[in-house]
Parts: C-alpha cells; sequence; structure tokens
C-alpha cells in the first residue's frame, strides 16, 4: 500500500505534458580547432580496410554541413595539387576470428508427409565468427604538421550460424557496417552542427501564493502559442518575485531563444541551474561566433 502512495504522489507531482522551449542553434564542433579549418585532404589511410575507410570518410564530407551543403573544401592528395588545411591519416583494420560453438536449435522430431508436427530443441555445432576492427585517424595541420586531433576506435561484432540458418549477414557485410560507423564517428568529431533542440521550462510554484501561482501556471501554457508574451509576463513576475528558480530559469531560456547567451548564462546560474544548461549556452555562442567568421571569410 505504501509503494501505491508513493507511486500516486509521483504522478502527481509530475506534470503529465511538459511544456519545452524549441530553439535552433550552432553547436561547435567536438575538436573545435579542426573545425576552424576551411579545407581537408585524404591522405593515407593504411590497413587492409583504409581505403574503404577513407572513401566512406570522403562521403560523408561531401554532403554534410550545418546548411547542407559541404562544410570543408576536399582536396585530392598529390605533390603537384593545391594543398588542404589538414590532413587526415590513420589506419583501419578488421580481422575474424573462427570458432565452434554448441548451441540449442529447432529440429522436425515428427512429419506427415512434407509438414513438419512436432518440433523440438536439439544441440547443434555452430559456427561462430568474432569480428574485431580498429580504427585510428589523426589530423594534422599541413603546413607545421601539428597534431589536430587523434582517436583509436575498436569495434567488435560476431556473427553465429547454425546448420540450416538462411539470410545470416556474412562479416563482410558487418565490417561494412563498421567501417561507416567510423567514418560517422569522425566526422561528428569534427563537424559542427546547426539543429533544432527543445528545453523543457520550470513549472515548479513553490514560493508563490495563489494568485501568483495561477497567473504562473497560465503563463507556461501561454508560452507554447506565444513565448513572448509569456517572456514578458515571467519579467513581470521577477519584478514582484524576484529570485524564484522557476522564474529564472525561465527568462534564461527567454534569453537563449532570442540567443542574448550572455544573459541567458546569467539567468541559469541565478537558478541554480545545472552545468549542462551553461555549458550549452557558452558552446551556442561559440558555435554562433565561429559560423560569423566562416561565413565572412575570417
Amino acid at each position: 500500500m505504501r509503494i501505491i502512495l508513493c507511486l500516486m504522489a509521483l504522478a502527481l507531482a509530475t506534470p503529465v505534458h511538459a511544456e519545452v522551449f524549441v530553439m535552433n542553434g550552432h553547436f561547435p564542433a567536438p575538436n573545435r580547432e579542426v573545425s576552424l579549418a576551411r579545407s581537408i585532404g585524404i591522405d593515407r589511410i593504411a590497413g587492409r580496410d583504409g581505403m574503404a575507410l577513407g572513401l566512406a570518410i570522403e562521403a560523408e564530407l561531401s554532403q554534410r554541413g550545418p546548411d547542407g551543403r559541404p562544410y570543408y573544401d576536399l582536396i585530392a592528395v598529390s605533390r603537384r595539387g593545391p594543398e588542404a588545411d589538414i590532413l587526415v591519416s590513420g589506419m583501419a583494420d578488421a580481422s575474424v576470428r573462427e570458432s565452434d560453438v554448441k548451441r540449442k536449435v529447432e529440429r522436425c522430431a515428427e512429419k506427415q508427409g512434407d509438414k513438419c508436427v512436432r518440433k523440438e530443441k536439439v544441440e547443434a555445432t555452430c559456427l561462430q565468427e568474432m569480428i574485431s576492427f580498429s580504427s585510428t585517424l589523426r589530423v594534422a595541420g599541413s603546413d607545421d604538421g601539428r597534431i589536430l586531433y587523434t582517436q583509436t576506435r575498436p569495434q567488435t561484432d560476431s556473427i553465429t550460424t547454425c546448420p540450416d540458418d538462411k539470410g545470416e549477414p556474412s562479416p563482410k557485410d558487418r565490417i561494412a557496417k563498421m567501417v561507416r560507423t567510423a567514418a560517422d564517428r569522425f566526422v561528428d568529431d569534427i563537424m559542427p552542427r546547426h539543429e533544432e533542440y527543445r528545453i523543457r521550462l520550470r513549472e515548479g510554484r513553490e514560493g508563490m501564493d495563489k494568485a501568483m501561482g495561477q497567473a504562473f501556471k497560465d503563463s507556461i501554457r501561454l508560452s507554447q502559442r506565444d513565448p513572448i508574451a509569456a517572456c514578458t509576463t515571467w519579467a513581470d513576475m521577477d519584478r514582484t518575485l524576484s529570485g524564484h528558480p522557476s522564474l529564472l530559469f525561465n527568462l534564461g531560456l527567454c534569453a537563449e531563444q532570442a540567443g542574448d547567451y550572455v544573459a541567458a548564462e546569467r539567468a541559469y546560474g541565478r537558478a541554480g541551474a545545472t552545468q549542462d544548461d551553461v555549458a550549452r549556452v557558452r558552446g551556442l555562442a561559440i558555435g554562433r561566433d565561429d559560423a560569423k567568421r566562416r561565413a565572412a571569410g575570417g
């Protein structure tokens, strides 16, 4: 009974439909220094799967950018051609280790004509293929050779094939998928993003009197159809009840939505927001500055 009461209390305390602010912004690449380059070349990637990884990276870079166009100028690496700002090199290798394993499989134990009328589990010897893939990628400046990025990422997978199995993927298929995953992760590391995101509003009314609490509740609903009016209401309330964490946090969201990241960070700090909120607006400020500088040719 106590558990049921606790669950009921939790359900009452949690909004059935949490309201959010929908925003969009420029997020810097995890490796910002690499992302500031304008052109990139794929140098030699050694190993059995190095050429496939290089081609996969080229394919990703040729179509991905914050505005839907390639973010980097792709430069073919050659002695006579123009030099790219940065060069990608590394290695990629996959291996497959085979072993026998015992598995329980279904077999027909009784037939009537061509139809199986009874099945049973029997032990069978199956082939297990353990696939290991490792890629190491490095980015260096072409003018001074300074290492800007290096990352090693191992991946593993397995395929178990028993007698009469049909349609199982081959190790070749799994390795090709691992190559694409390695390319995706690398490009994610060096590519900024411009995307839509959602942040939940704070709806706590503790410390408000009944009238203000109702007005605040109404303003939360208003925010979904008229966020500017809701932000004005919260600013008015903050003058009456200065320092309330829900008001401060939501005013931080208002500033973030308007692109005033300095004011947003200040409001989140006063509201006792998480470090994730503070880090997000700091990153957005950097991402916007980088995007402006790139657009201006700087």
